[in-house]
């Protein structure tokens, strides 16, 4: 890979070990770590230290990994969790977009990550940790965790925060390491919304979880939970729930730009025509709704593409309309 890509401030990391190992190997690359300045106070360290049981019990290679991590960085292993244990999402503007389809041409997914521009960790990371399935995907803001990804089984995970009403903080698995428990530990999109509806959660989020054969979207609130299919073949996410069980969550809150965006990336999936790849790369990059963001201090940082029929990836290291999409070698637990 030329020395000058990506640029900065994304870099592309591929590890494989322990997971102490390879949180040993993270923590000697990264800079010192500071919380996200965006991010609300962390938790009390009796919610953070609850929250902490509920991952090991979970998915344990996690803690091992963030224990890895602290030693390498010289920190307290309970202090850094307490600093990565984000418990609330409220007064934050998402604009994320994804989608899926499944037809003669295969089973395609895109989807592009929006945010401001302040959030620096834009890290493409591949893991082969012993004892769970390889992964590769992006990671943002602090170490550990998954924005989207795909596993060696063929299953494509994406996460979105919900515009919704929020309970009291309580116990449940942090936000970011839920797509990595999933590219992990499940082996289809069923699997993974199974264990989605099993999990103790925290906060509003959507997932998109879409294998080879089907996939389907996880509305997530801590107080319910509810799963959509695909319509005619196709499934899209953004930042709201459609589902009308979790509706009532949103409040009084304008959802006009996620609907529309959610709309629009579906049209764009189902009209578009061409090569499924191509539909894909036009429609991540619409600015009519719009799913490509240019928006100051807001936009696309990162769009991904992936066969998953075809076993094949490729990341945009910034907006999709102007970046070029490089691809990368399938998640695989052998080298």
């Amino acid at each position: 890979m030329p020395e000058l890509f990506p640029p900065a401030p994304y870099r592309v990391r591929m590890l494989a070990g322990t997971p102490r190992e390879i949180g040993a190997q993270l923590g000697r690359l990264d800079p010192p770590f500071h919380r996200p300045p965006w991010w609300p106070p962390p938790p009390d360290p009796e919610l953070a230290e609850a929250c902490r049981r509920l991952v090991a019990r979970w998915h344990p290679p996690l803690i091992e990994e963030y224990e890895g991590y602290a030693a390498a960085q010289g920190m307290d292993p309970r202090l850094l969790w307490q600093q990565v244990c984000r418990t609330s999402m409220r007064a934050r503007l998402f604009a994320c977009s994804a989608g899926a389809v499944w037809g003669p041409a295969g089973a395609w997914v895109g989807r592009n990550y929006d945010f401001h521009p302040i959030q620096r960790r834009r890290d493409l990371v591949g893991l082969r940790p012993e004892g769970c399935l390889a992964s590769l995907g992006m990671m943002g803001s602090v170490p550990g965790g998954r924005y989207d990804g795909v596993n060696e089984a063929g299953l494509f995970v994406s996460l979105h925060a919900v515009m919704a009403d929020e309970p009291p903080p309580r116990p449940g698995i942090p936000f970011h390491l839920i797509p990595r428990i999933l590219l992990e530990r499940c082996r289809s999109a069923g699997e993974a919304a199974e264990l989605l509806l099993r999990m103790p959660h925290m906060l509003p989020l959507n997932l998109l979880v879409a294998d080879p054969q089907e996939g389907f979207a996880v509305e997530i609130h801590p107080l319910c939970a509810a799963v959509r299919l695909p319509e005619d073949g196709i499934l899209t996410v953004t930042n709201h729930y459609e589902h009308p069980a979790m509706r009532p969550y949103a409040g009084r809150r304008d959802l006009r730009f996620s609907m529309r965006r959610k709309e629009r990336l579906a049209e764009r999936i189902a009209t578009g025509g061409g090569p499924p790849r191509e539909r894909f790369r036009r429609a991540l990059s619409d600015h009519e709704a719009p799913i490509c963001g240019h928006r100051p201090g807001f936009s696309t940082l990162w769009s991904v593409i992936a066969d998953l029929r075809g076993r094949a990836i490729e990341y945009a290291f910034g907006p999709p309309c102007q970046t070029p999409f490089h691809p990368f070698p399938w998640p695989s637990a052998s080298e």
